[in-house]
């Protein structure tokens, strides 16, 4: 019994008239912000490089006829429901930005007696067929008041507001269409269809357990371990494995990789690949049966280097999840290689697909130059997992990760009753800082996938020593500063110079929020405004001491769109219903709770909250006038904010 594979593009699922079935087995839609902004980040940079000769292939998907089928073209989705899914909530919104693109033809599907209906149908679930019919005429909002307590709607919801923001914010107007009918052409899927009388419990096994697939990351490994001498490539091959594992810090990848002496070794001496803590053990036969270097072809065919480990210094349990993938770390190593080696003409572009087409071999000249590349990838992946944020529980009754920073801690294991024989490290959260919540912004506006403000960020760490936090917080301020919205990949370079860093921000870029431009303002100003009001912020307020920067994209307007009782802010000479003034930035779930509410309502719903949904918008309801909330107040409000901002950048200056 074999599957039929097709390669299959959005334009031809709809010229076919596919319809997909979700089946019972099928899991709630769970992408979440990082997930949608990484999909659309990948097709925007193909669609930017070559858009109308290049595709996007989005991976394997399985299907089968569906058993009680209706009509021919009728599928259940047994692998793939969420980016199936993703696509169209990308069609819907086109739709309600009312942009003209082919890409929108994919919501919907045509029965013969010309009837039109959504393209996914539901074994259960009702509620989520009717929520996405909703989302088609724009009325879901009117439908389902709290989306956020409704596990198979948080989502989609969620979604729906990422997507369109990124288009908005992302995309130049004149190209937004051409994008659409780009994913609608060029975006691709492998269609994988199962034969008639599949065993789906068997193919669920197989797809679940199947071997990890080839990466980039190991190709370019094995072609870098070619240019060093053969004496030396276990050492390099241990320093790549001890950087490559970013699901755990580095220094407990470092004890599982290599035989350190324990004995006297402190967590700076991570700093830098130093033998005298690092042996590779090469003359020992053992290691050199494990640890022998492979060829490429060598790795094609499945001849997995193992890893001894002493499960005895294995003592870290502290869980993290990093904010980039290891493909990401090894471009930001080479742009830092490349700006210290001096030289101008490099690949800068942040792709993780495109990682062996930007580290160029042919740059490596010699094998000195080569080693030097992993040494400093150690260094690199050292002050990263000092300086950056990860994803972490904050505290043991959390069920939702938080951006925090770490501090090493270190205890001894007794060898007898006075004497101690080995060193242990592990990872507490930090007091929360300026840093963590600057970076929090950073990450959220610096682009999922390519996260540019680590450029100039590691490379000011690595070229400076003995830095403490108020040092490292007015550098990153400075980068932050600079990184306006737009075009980062030329200005993260530029920012590694000291000079540059210190230059001026233009403070005519402000300008832009004395503009009414709605739900299309730049999530970046909202996330800007939360950082300096809290670093300003009374701190002894109870409000704010759990207040954090987290993931938010939907657009509140404090005195509503559609006023619940009619009422209209009238001024013919600006719109300030969709003035920065009378705007916050909330989660979706926050967002629907105040809905179309009066402001003096929600006020009330805001104060009861136990933390503050948004500082800006605390600045708002704490106002003396907002029972008047009107133009003179927005106004005013709109004002304060922009002086904030005027204040930071001639001050940091």
């Amino acid at each position: 019994m074999k599957f039929n594979t097709y390669i299959k593009t959005v334009e031809e699922i709809v010229a076919d008239n596919y319809e997909f079935i979700i089946p019972v087995y099928q899991r709630p839609y769970v992408w979440d912000d990082e997930e949608i902004k990484k999909l659309l980040g990948d097709i925007l940079n193909t669609f930017n490089a070559n858009f109308e000769n290049s595709n996007y292939f989005v991976g394997n998907t399985y299907v089968i006829k569906a058993s009680n089928k209706i009509r021919e073209n009728q599928y259940e989705l047994i692998d793939g429901q969420q980016r199936f899914t993703t696509f169209w909530l990308i069609a819907n919104a086109f739709q309600l930005l009312d942009i003209k693109t082919e890409m929108i033809d994919y919501l919907e599907i045509t029965y013969p007696n010309k009837t039109k209906d959504i393209r996914f149908d539901f074994d259960i679930r009702i509620e989520v067929a009717n929520y996405l019919k909703g989302l088609m005429d724009n009325s879901s909002y009117l439908k389902f008041s709290d989306v956020s307590e409704k596990e198979f709607l948080k989502f989609i919801s969620k979604g729906v507001e990422t997507i369109k923001h990124f288009i908005t914010s992302e995309i130049k107007e004149d190209q937004r269409a051409n994008f659409g009918n780009y994913i609608y052409k060029n975006v691709r899927f492998v269609f994988n269809v199962a034969p008639k009388n599949t065993d789906l419990n068997a193919l669920f096994t197989a797809l679940g357990t199947s071997g990890i697939q080839l990466q980039q990351s190991d190709i370019l490994k094995a072609r870098l371990l070619e240019k060093v001498s053969k004496n030396s490539r276990i050492k390099y091959s241990k320093i790549w494995e001890a950087c490559e594992d970013m699901s755990n810090y580095f220094e407990k990848n470092v004890a599982d990789v290599f035989n350190i002496e324990r004995a006297n070794i402190k967590s700076e001496n991570f700093k830098f690949y130093d033998t005298t803590f690092f042996s590779t053990n090469e003359n020992s036969s053992s290691s050199e049966s494990n640890h022998q270097s492979k060829t490429i072809s060598e790795i094609i065919k499945n001849e997995v280097v193992e890893i001894k480990t002493d499960t005895a210094i294995t003592e870290n349990t502290s869980k993290c999840r990093s904010i980039i993938s290891f493909n990401i770390l090894l471009i930001h190593t080479y742009r830092i290689f490349n700006l210290q080696k001096k030289r101008k003409n490099f690949e800068h572009a942040i792709d993780p697909k495109t990682l062996l087409s930007t580290i160029k071999i042919d740059t490596f000249s010699n094998t000195e130059e080569t080693e030097s590349f992993f040494e400093l990838l150690w260094k690199v992946r050292y002050a990263f997992d000092k300086y950056i944020v990860k994803w972490r529980i904050e505290e043991d009754d959390d069920t939702d990760e938080k951006l925090l920073l770490t501090d090493i801690t270190t205890s001894r294991s007794r060898c007898t009753s006075s004497t101690y024989d080995k060193n242990y490290f592990s990872r507490t959260n930090s007091p929360y800082s300026a840093s963590q919540m600057l970076q929090s912004v950073l990450y959220f506006t610096g682009g999922f996938t390519q996260q540019y403000w680590l450029t100039p960020f590691l490379y000011y760490l690595l070229e400076n020593e003995s830095l403490n936090n108020e040092q490292i917080l007015s550098e990153l301020e400075k980068i932050d500063n600079l990184m306006l919205p737009g075009d980062k990949k030329e200005i993260s370079l530029e920012l590694v110079n000291s000079e540059k860093r210190n230059g001026k921000v233009d403070l005519n870029a402000l300008n832009i929020l004395n503009e009414t431009l709605g739900t299309s303002f730049n999530h970046y100003w909202f996330y800007k405004l939360e950082y300096l009001l809290w670093k300003n912020w009374d701190k002894n307020d109870n409000r704010v001491k759990h207040f954090r920067i987290i993931s938010k994209n939907s657009v509140e307007h404090v005195f509503p769109q559609n006023h619940e009782f009619g009422n209209k802010l009238t001024n013919t000479e600006s719109d300030w219903l969709n003035s920065f003034g009378n705007l916050g930035l909330l989660s979706v779930g926050e967002n629907s709770s105040y809905n179309n509410q009066d402001v003096r309502k929600k006020k009330v719903d805001f104060d009861n909250k136990q933390t503050y949904d948004s500082l800006k918008l605390s600045k708002i309801y704490s106002s003396q006038d907002i029972n008047r909330w009107g133009i003179e107040n927005i106004k005013k409000h709109q004002d304060e904010m922009i002086t904030t901002l005027q204040k930071h950048y001639t001050t940091s200056e």
